[in-house]
C-alpha cells in the first residue's frame, strides 16, 4: 500500500475559568475527543465599562513536541461576541494565533473581522475556504446570557510543518471577544492513506478540478488514494463500486476540456471489463490501466524527485490561492531559484504557475457561484481578483459564460 501523509489529533490543555458555556458538537468530523468544559474567553466589548473588558487578552496552551509537526490547528469557538458592524467594521484585525518555542514565535495567523470571524449573534451557517491557509465551518449553536450564537470551527493550515511548544491566541484590542471551547492539534503522521480528504487526501469532488486545470501531481496522488482504498477493501463489488465512480468523475472532466468522442464509450467499456474481474488486485490494475488511457492526452508522466517538491507547491497554492502568490515567493519557500521552479512547475503542469493559479482562482469561482449566495464582485475579491472587470473577462473567456449568467440562473 502506498505511503501517503495521514494525521493524529491532540487536544491541547489549558487554564480554563471555572464556570461558563459549554459545547460538544453533535458531528465529529474530527477523530479526536472534544472536552465539553467550560470556555475560555477573550478581552472585549463595544465600550470600556462593558464587563468582557475585565477579560484575559491572551490564552496559552502546551504542546507536546513528542508529537511530531503539526500541520493544522482546529478551534472551536464561537467567532465572536461583539464584532457587528455597530461594534467594529470589517477588516479590523482582532486576533492572531501564534505558534512558539522558548526563542520565537515560528508561525503565526491574524484573524480579521468578516474574514475569519462574524457577528456570531448571525445564526447564518458558514461554510469558507478564505483562500489563506483558513477555513471556517458553522458546527451549532450556544447559549450566552439566553441568546444563541453560532459556533464555528476554525481551521488553520500550518504550511511548514513546524514543531512547536506552546500554542497562544491573543486578542489584539478591538471590541470582538473570542470565546474558544476546544484547540485541536493535528499532527502529520506517516501511514496508509484511506481515499477520504478527511485524512489529508483528495476527495472525488476534487478530482474532476484538477484535470481540468492540469494538476497533475494531485491527480497522480488521487489515483494512488484509489489503489489503497482498493487494497484495503475486502467486497469486490463494493471495489468495483468506488473503480467505476472514479473512473466517472475522471471520464467527466475529460470531456469537458475537449476529450475525444471516444470517452462517451470509456465508462460503458471499463464497466463490462469488471464485471469479468474476480480479484481486487486483478481490478487495481484495471483502474489503473483504464485511468491512464483515459487521461493520456491530457496528463503525461514526470518522473524523478521533482515531484515532491512540485506537489508541495501545489498544495500551498490550493490553501492561498486568493492571496497574492507569485512563482518567486513560491520558490523561495521552496527553497528554489525561481527560473528551476518555473521549470519544475510547468514540467508537471503543463502550465506557467499564472496561468495555473488563475485557472484555480476561477474553478474557486465558479464554484463560489453555483453554491453560495455571493455577489459577483465579493467573488472576484475572494478567490483573489484585484478588479472585477478582468474577473468577468476571465470567466467568460475559460467557461464561456459570464458570472453574472451563472448567478442569474441558480437564483
Amino acid at each position: 500500500m502506498p505511503r501517503n501523509l495521514q494525521t493524529l489529533f491532540a487536544t491541547a490543555i489549558f487554564v480554563r475559568p471555572d464556570h461558563g458555556p459549554t459545547f460538544l458538537p453533535e458531528q465529529r468530523d474530527l477523530d479526536c475527543q472534544f472536552s465539553n468544559l467550560p470556555a475560555w474567553q477573550s478581552n472585549g466589548g463595544p465600550h470600556r465599562g462593558h464587563p468582557a473588558r475585565s477579560l484575559p487578552f491572551s490564552l496559552e496552551a502546551a504542546l507536546s513536541e513528542e508529537m511530531g509537526a503539526i500541520v493544522r490547528l482546529h478551534l472551536l469557538g464561537i467567532f465572536a461576541l461583539h464584532a457587528g458592524k455597530a461594534e467594529e467594521g470589517a477588516g479590523t484585525l482582532g486576533a492572531s494565533i501564534q505558534l512558539g518555542n522558548t526563542r520565537e514565535t515560528v508561525f503565526r495567523q491574524d484573524l480579521l473581522n468578516g474574514r475569519h470571524y462574524r457577528d456570531a449573534r448571525d445564526l447564518t451557517s458558514l461554510s469558507m475556504v478564505n483562500g489563506d491557509g483558513t477555513s471556517v465551518q458553522t458546527v451549532g449553536t450556544c447559549e450566552i446570557s439566553g441568546i444563541p450564537h453560532r459556533v464555528d470551527l476554525l481551521t488553520i493550515d500550518v504550511p511548514q510543518g513546524f514543531i512547536a511548544e506552546s500554542l497562544r491566541i491573543k486578542d489584539l484590542g478591538s471590541p470582538a471577544s473570542f470565546v474558544i471551547f476546544d484547540i485541536i492539534v493535528e499532527h502529520a503522521v506517516s501511514k496508509g492513506c484511506p481515499f477520504h480528504a478527511n485524512s489529508g487526501g483528495i476527495s472525488l469532488g476534487e478530482i474532476g478540478s484538477s484535470i481540468r486545470i492540469g494538476d497533475r501531481v494531485k491527480y497522480a496522488k488521487a489515483l494512488e488514494q484509489m489503489d489503497a482504498a482498493l487494497m484495503a477493501t475486502h467486497d469486490l463489488d463494493e471495489a468495483k463500486g468506488e473503480a467505476l465512480t472514479f473512473l466517472a468523475v475522471v471520464t467527466a472532466a475529460t470531456i469537458e476540456i475537449g476529450g475525444s468522442r471516444e470517452m462517451h464509450r470509456a465508462l460503458l467499456e471499463s464497466a463490462r471489463e469488471f464485471d469479468s474481474i474476480d480479484s481486487i488486485p486483478e481490478l487495481s490494475l484495471a483502474v489503473k490501466r483504464r485511468a491512464e488511457a483515459i487521461t493520456s492526452a491530457v496528463f503525461k508522466e514526470i518522473p524523478g524527485p521533482s515531484s515532491y517538491l512540485v506537489e508541495r507547491a501545489l498544495a500551498m497554492v490550493e490553501r492561498n490561492y486568493a492571496k497574492d502568490l507569485t512563482d518567486a515567493s513560491v520558490a523561495a519557500t521552496l527553497g528554489l531559484s525561481t527560473s528551476h521552479f518555473r521549470f519544475l512547475f510547468k514540467e508537471a503542469t503543463g502550465q506557467p504557475f499564472h496561468k495555473f493559479l488563475v485557472s484555480l482562482r476561477l474553478e474557486k469561482a465558479r464554484h463560489m457561484l453555483v453554491e453560495q449566495e455571493i455577489a459577483v464582485s465579493a467573488v472576484a475579491k475572494a478567490v483573489g481578483f484585484a478588479g472585477l472587470s478582468h474577473f468577468s473577462r476571465a470567466f467568460t473567456q475559460r467557461f464561456q459564460v459570464s458570472p453574472t449568467s451563472v448567478r442569474r440562473s441558480i437564483e
